[in-house]
């Protein structure tokens, strides 16, 4: 029974070796010039072959052990065989894993420099200077304030000459010459075209518009400078100034 328990641990041992065998190769075939990673395939190698002996010898001795006496010196001299078969191969796995250390350390060192990635490129961010930014933040609100107000004096112009609702749009100041001037004012309009109408200051807008008389007089195109003022949360217009009338 120990000697059939030893033919199966040399066996498997044998199977070991030649696993590690060919991995060794792989790796050699990967590194391809490096002495130390073929000087293991040679050291694996003769392990391998050692051991594989050394199985046969032990089923051999279990095969003889029926025989007549004169077998003993026969035992005795493959015993002695396996002795130095032992001698080889703790000579061969010593050096296999000698090989192995150094063969690991720069297989694992050349894995870590070819996967070592590159540092990343930084481009530099060119920032604003503060000026800069202070002028576009600020000047944000009041283009959009100043659309606001050109919009409101283009709506305002495509109500007239609908009094009822263009009295509420006008400001104090221009409500002092009283409702009935401005429907008089308006009576004699039958429509008006607006041809643009643009801020020019957060306050004032300049529009261009042609007035259509009922009466089938010229319809001249005029040019008032207007100033919009808050009052009760909404816009009104406070003041009218002709700049030209063609």
């Amino acid at each position: 029974m120990k000697r059939a328990g030893s033919v199966w641990i040399w066996s498997l041992l044998g199977a070991v070796i030649a696993a590690a065998l060919g991995t060794t190769i792989n790796f050699a075939t990967d590194l391809k010039t490096n002495f130390l990673a073929w000087g293991l395939v040679v050291a694996f190698t003769v392990a391998t072959g050692l051991i594989s002996g050394i199985s046969q010898v032990l089923a051999r001795r279990d095969g003889d052990g029926a025989k007549s006496a004169g077998t003993t010196n026969v035992y005795n001299f493959q015993r002695s065989q396996v002795n130095v078969w032992l001698v080889f191969l703790i000579l061969g796995v010593s050096g296999s894993l000698l090989a192995a250390i150094f063969v690991g350390v720069h297989f694992a060192g050349s894995l870590q420099t070819a996967g070592t990635p590159l540092p990343a490129v930084i481009e530099p961010r060119l920032t604003p200077p503060p000026s800069s930014t202070t002028t576009t933040t600020s000047t944000l609100p009041r283009a959009a304030a100043n659309e606001d107000i050109a919009r409101f004096v283009t709506g305002y112009y495509r109500l007239m000459p609908d009094t009822q609702a263009g009295w509420p749009l006008i400001g104090p100041n221009l409500q002092r010459r009283g409702l009935s001037d401005y429907e008089a004012h308006w009576g004699r309009i039958s429509a008006v075209d607006v041809h643009s109408a643009s801020a020019t200051s957060a306050k004032t807008v300049r529009v261009r518009i042609t007035l259509h008389y009922r009466d089938g007089r010229p319809s001249p195109t005029e040019t008032h400078e207007l100033t919009v003022v808050p009052r009760d949360g909404q816009l009104r217009i406070d003041a009218d100034t002709l700049l030209s009338a063609k």
